[in-house]
């Protein structure tokens, strides 16, 4: 197949179209890039990746059982769920570590995983209860992700630090940790 030339004619007939969509898909690609990444003036933006904290099974297992006894609530919820329950707590949790670290704030972070947790609810069943939200959030930043509890404002862990303690001085109630 021979390339066609582009002639002063086809260039006046084709020439604006491919202009158009040009522009378009430049416009198009600014625009995603400046909804996704912030804007920061003279500095080079590139995305953060999202990883979720390493953790051990012993940490896994104290955060779940911390859950358990900070929030009752949830003990019907893993009776009737089971392991689909203990990893969709679990996922809340490590997601949240993630978001935290991405974001640098407790509140993008938070925003995050409402959005996540509530696209991901007809497979974890989680309960949507901001009591639920807060309880899996403060348990991550105890148990799974301590080290980022620097992102977070002073007061925030102060109340950290009293929740670790009253949890600590209380028996243990016994959960599993997910397998699979």
């Amino acid at each position: 197949m021979v390339p066609r030339r582009w002639t002063p004619r086809r260039r006046r007939r084709f020439g604006g179209v491919a202009t158009a969509r040009a522009l378009l898909v430049a416009t198009v690609a600014v625009g995603f890039v400046g909804a996704v990444l912030p804007a920061t003036a003279g500095a080079t933006v590139r995305p953060i990746e999202l990883r979720a904290p390493r953790t051990s099974a012993a940490q896994e297992a104290h955060y779940l059982t911390d859950v358990a006894q900070a929030d009752t609530d949830l003990i019907p919820y893993v009776n009737q769920y089971g392991n689909a329950a203990l990893r969709g707590m679990l996922t809340d949790g490590l997601a949240f570590c993630a978001f935290l670290v991405r974001s640098g704030n407790i509140d993008g972070a938070l925003v995050d995983v409402a959005v996540g947790a509530r696209a991901d609810e007809k497979r974890t069943h989680l309960p949507l209860s901001v009591h639920t939200f807060n309880t899996l959030e403060a348990l991550a930043l105890i148990d799974l992700c301590p080290r980022e509890q620097r992102l977070v404002p002073v007061t925030v862990r102060q109340e950290l630090q009293q929740l670790t303690v009253a949890l600590r001085s209380r028996p243990s109630a016994s959960v599993t940790s997910p397998s699979g």
